[in-house]
């Protein structure tokens, strides 16, 4: 066993003779730089930490970027700013747990923070400043699972009516009608809708792209197609030439949404409604319909069909009541 910038080496050879023999061959390459060996005590933290926000400017969405960058400058940076990363250890993510949770943090969000965290040591061992992630042999916190909250069609019809008066009306439809995100629904162009085949596009821009960077194609339903024509014809009315289809007051929206979003809720008589409820609500109502998971799957984007598992108890709930449209069910 030999210390090589503060590293440990084994090798294991069979008489103590030949043991010496190798090592000082091994030696003698290490010093010729035959083999990539970095000196881990000399990468802090701090180092990994540059690097990181460098890089996933470069490989996230802006809005990832930002989330990531919070996490670590006001959470996992103060806690290990003062260590080199072969010195986090999984007993020290451990003990930044517990402290989390000791000031107030959700599961949830220390579960994020640790994923964080792995990632920015998955690619530091990429880089090869450290041989292993510390992360990986720490266990996430429990969260109790939650039922997606979605809308039913009673609370549908009462959203919509609630939001026909709003400029953001149109922008209602489309998440109820497609179930994109958020972020896709506001970054969606003109050129990206098709009237003449009926389709929505979504696809990346020069300066955003989609969560997996897949493109796909939606059709429109009738109710949306009418919605989108009919605001497509105001915005021309009122000399609107924005490339975005969602605007205010000629403005593209970019995220200030959630305000009015609130008062259309509140009209309905509804609570705890978001862009992201009316997405589940679209998965649920469709796989409610009868529409197969991979389907759904296909149509939310999702890249792992685990995802989409999520709804799957509705699926059975819909099998089980088939049976009462057999001719004789009801004696």
């Amino acid at each position: 066993m030999k210390l090589l910038n503060g590293r440990r080496y084994r090798k294991v050879i069979g008489t103590k003779k030949q043991a010496e023999k190798v090592q000082k061959k091994l030696e003698a390459e290490i010093a010729e730089g035959k083999w990539d060996v970095r000196g881990t005590e000399d990468i802090p933290f701090s180092q990994l930490v540059d690097e990181y926000l460098e890089f996933i400017k470069l490989n996230k969405a802006v809005s990832t970027s930002k989330i990531r960058k919070y996490r670590i400058e006001a959470h996992l940076q103060p806690y290990f700013k003062d260590v080199t990363l072969s010195q986090i250890t999984p007993q020290m993510v451990d003990n930044y747990k517990a402290l989390r949770l000791r000031v107030g943090a959700s599961p949830n969000t220390v579960n994020r923070e640790l994923a964080n965290l792995s990632h920015m040591l998955k690619m530091a061992v990429r880089w090869r400043y450290v041989n292993v992630n510390a992360v990986s042999g720490v266990q996430k916190m429990r969260v109790p699972e939650r039922n997606c909250r979605f809308l039913d069609q009673e609370e549908i019809r009462k959203l919509l009516q609630s939001a026909k008066e709003s400029y953001a009306y149109p922008l209602v439809m489309t998440a109820v009608h497609t179930g994109i995100r958020k972020s896709e629904i506001l970054n969606l162009k003109w050129s990206d809708i098709d009237f003449t085949q009926r389709t929505v596009t979504i696809q990346a821009k020069a300066d955003w792209h989609t969560k997996n960077y897949r493109t796909r194609t939606v059709q429109l339903t009738p109710a949306l197609y009418e919605a989108l024509k009919e605001h497509e014809r105001q915005c021309k009315e009122l000399g609107i030439q924005n490339e975005y289809v969602f605007t205010y007051r000629g403005r593209r929206i970019k995220g200030g949404i959630s305000t009015t979003l609130k008062a259309i809720v509140k009209g309905a008589g509804l609570d705890n409604v978001t862009l992201h409820t009316l997405r589940h609500t679209f998965a649920s109502q469709l796989v409610m319909a009868g529409v197969s998971l991979r389907d759904v799957q296909e149509l939310m984007g999702h890249r792992s069909f685990e995802t989409t598992l999520q709804y799957a108890h509705l699926s059975e709930e819909h099998v089980k009541k088939q049976v009462l449209r057999l001719p004789f069910a009801n004696g």
